[in-house]
């Protein structure tokens, strides 16, 4: 049987957008190019419109993600001072990595010790720049901060992964590449699953200079891709992680799968005009190869995500491969519909492949292809109609039903060439009955400390409220089996999406308003040993303890227990206990049996090797607790439990207790109204008991 591949969850960070408004801002048209970040470096002393002016760039213009310094160091153990030295790329790649498992449906406890692999593409060196500024700043935790192998390592060492783990540099590809690697990894068997993706952030005015130095990149600031105004490309900064797995064992995990992986293959262009030049024909056999493996006819293809950077070489080269390797080969009336995000983001250098496949993923879920906006005046240099393609320039409804499939192009400046299909997948549609859930349901919470906690909270307040009409059920689920639960924990009670962001919001905010509908608290240290909990009254049963009679010990305690016994009481326990006549109604009975059954159990866990590290009790089951902690002697302990149930066998008929689903508050106020004198609140057992 053919292995494949599946991705199952993934995160990302992009220019002026998250996750939840990603696809909308494609489909809005939006261009989320703005500039670098002001707080990176002072741009106004480094800009100069002449590019042969030294020590400067003639464009700041970027795509930014904003503010890189916060980061939760302790969240993944490390300290502060590492986390200072720490390239922010590294901290993208922790945090990206743990919430695309999350999204995937996996604890990443889970994976401690397994064969996960990590591929990286990452190429930008900005921090060791910053760093390299200031000598004295550099320590024994620099190396560790700054080299690319630790972007892919570090992972590997948080989340204890044994699988292969590596960085990929190859430039703009360096990311696709990691992709392609990651795929080969898992269909050998090398890796069972792997984390892949990369990142690129501007943290240094280096990378402006030097491809402004070279013209690259446009000096109006716009990826007006396959456009006639195409003078260059703009940089972008971000990343994006992917969770892949074997297609098979996804399933049958019950993984969420965003796409299937239908082939992945790179090349590299070879000797050519120039070494930035890209080279059509090496291009086109990479294409006509992966899809001749895929078994997928060029007819067969939906829509191709472009590498389309905006420049006046590349664009014309690129759409020339796509005309021989496919287009040319499709009906006339059925050109290849292409496209390229990097008009709407700006080009993420060695994370670019992540944008598109994110872009193609969405594509796949939602059955249509946003616009590529900012193209006007088609390139005179490429022949759409002679060589049958056509951009979306618009968005295009892909067809309602059935397979659909999307190729993503990316390449590095060097020659190093990659491409990836995806193809949608049919989940299979299970019948569910009509939810008439009426009750709260608990949403569990869970983060390092206190504030983090608010802050989670706040997350899913916004989550659910972007999406009111989310199964509530799956989210709860979800978040009670398949995260990590942490020390500080809350739980939250909604009967809706809406009611429980409301919760969610005022326990963020700390409000009273919560009320009953919040439980927060820390979680216990980790366990130390044994814990035995003694029940109350009303667990009796006739025939309890008869059959432990015929162990030694347990017989023996229970005659220990009745000899103590007899001094008080005209009856014996191990008679009661080996009888058929059921007296338990009597509570002078029930209560004394309860107890020594109680003690000979301990006494036979103990003999086995298992002793408790602490005890509690509730009701009767208080008096073989405070014996089992050495509290109370056993002849003493004997006296209790006879004079306990002597007197409450002496109030029999002359009251009852009942319990009701109130808090005390609300049970005291319920009593004054009917003037229920005398009724008391005896106990309080829980905020709802």
């Amino acid at each position: 049987m053919t292995r494949r591949v599946a991705i199952t969850g993934f995160s990302f960070r992009f220019p002026g957008t998250n996750n939840s408004q990603y696809w909308q801002n494609l489909l809005d048209g939006r261009n989320l190019v703005t500039q670098v970040d002001a707080t990176r470096w002072a741009q106004d002393s480094l800009y100069h419109p002449n590019k042969n002016h030294p020590g400067s760039s003639y464009t700041f213009s970027a795509g930014s993600i904003g503010d890189v310094s916060a980061f939760d160091a302790a969240f993944f153990g490390i300290s502060p001072r590492e986390a200072a030295q720490m390239d922010p790329q590294q901290r993208l790649l922790l945090e990206m990595s743990w919430e695309a498992l999350e999204n995937s449906g996996i604890k990443p406890s889970s994976l401690r010790g397994s064969a996960c692999g990590v591929f990286i593409g990452i190429a930008s060196t900005d921090y060791a720049y910053r760093l390299a500024d200031d000598f004295a700043a550099i320590d024994s935790l620099t190396a560790t901060g700054n080299t690319a192998s630790i972007a892919a390592n570090r992972i590997s060492y948080v989340l204890d992964l044994r699988g292969p783990s590596m960085a990929i540099d190859t430039a703009c590809s360096s990311s696709m590449v990691a992709f392609h690697q990651a795929c080969q990894s898992i269909l050998s068997g090398e890796s069972v699953q792997a984390l892949v993706g990369g990142v690129s952030l501007h943290l240094h005015p280096y990378g402006f200079m030097v491809f402004s130095k070279a013209s690259m990149l446009s000096p109006r600031g716009l990826c007006n891709v396959f456009d006639a105004s195409g003078d260059g490309y703009v940089r972008s900064e971000g990343g994006g992680i992917f969770f892949l797995k074997d297609y098979d064992q996804a399933i049958a995990d019950g993984n969420p799968i965003w796409a299937v992986v239908a082939n992945s293959a790179v090349n590299t262009d070879g000797r050519k005009s120039g070494l930035t030049v890209p080279n059509p024909e090496a291009q086109a056999a990479l294409l006509k190869q992966v899809y001749a493996d895929a078994g997928i006819a060029p007819d067969a293809i939906d829509y191709i995500e472009a590498h389309g950077t905006g420049t006046a070489v590349g664009d014309p080269i690129e759409a020339r491969a796509l005309a021989d390797a496919l287009g040319q080969y499709r009906a006339k009336a059925s050109p290849l519909l292409i496209g390229s995000v990097k008009s709407n983001l700006g080009h993420l250098e060695a994370a670019s492949g992540v944008a598109g496949l994110v872009k193609a993923l969405y594509c796949l879920r939602h059955r249509a292809v946003p616009a590529t906006i900012g193209m006007v005046t088609p390139n005179p240099h490429i022949h759409f109609d002679a060589w049958n393609l056509a951009v979306a320039t618009e968005t295009v409804v892909l067809k309602p039903t059935g397979k659909l499939v999307v190729g993503i192009n990316s390449f590095g400046f060097g020659g190093a060439n990659a491409h990836v299909i995806l193809e949608s997948h049919e989940a299979t549609k299970a019948k569910h009955a009509a939810n008439t859930q009426t009750d709260a349901l608990p949403l569990l919470l869970s983060a390092k400390d206190p504030v983090a906690l608010r802050a989670t909270a706040r997350d899913f307040a916004a989550f659910l409220s972007d999406q009111p009409d989310a199964a509530l059920y799956d989210i709860a689920y979800h978040a009670w089996f398949r995260r990590d639960w942490h020390e500080h924990r809350a739980l939250v009670y909604g009967a809706s999406c809406a009611a429980t962001a409301k919760a969610l919001l005022a326990f963020a905010d700390d409000h009273d308003n919560a009320g009953s509908a919040v439980v927060s608290a820390a979680a216990l240290p980790a366990p130390a040993g044994l814990a035995f909990v003694y029940s109350g009254n009303g667990c009796q049963w006739l025939g309890m303890g008869k059959q432990l009679l015929a162990e030694p010990l347990f017989r023996a305690t229970i005659q220990e227990i009745d000899q103590y016994f007899s001094l008080y009481a005209n009856f014996s326990l191990e008679d009661e206990l080996a009888g058929d006549n059921d007296r338990y109604a009597y509570t002078e009975i029930a209560q004394p049996a309860l107890f020594a059954v109680q003690v000979g159990i301990t006494q036979l866990l103990r003999a086995r090797g298992l002793d408790a590290v602490a005890v509690a009790g509730h009701s009767v089951g208080e008096v073989a607790a405070a014996w089992a902690a050495g509290a109370l002697t056993l002849p003493a302990a004997v006296e209790v439990i006879y004079q306990r149930s002597r007197l409450q066998g002496l109030t029999k008929g002359s009251g009852m207790m009942t319990a009701v689903g109130l808090g005390q508050a609300e049970a005291v106020a319920v009593l004054a109204e009917f003037d229920a004198s005398s009724t008391l609140v005896l106990a309080s057992n829980s905020a709802n008991t």
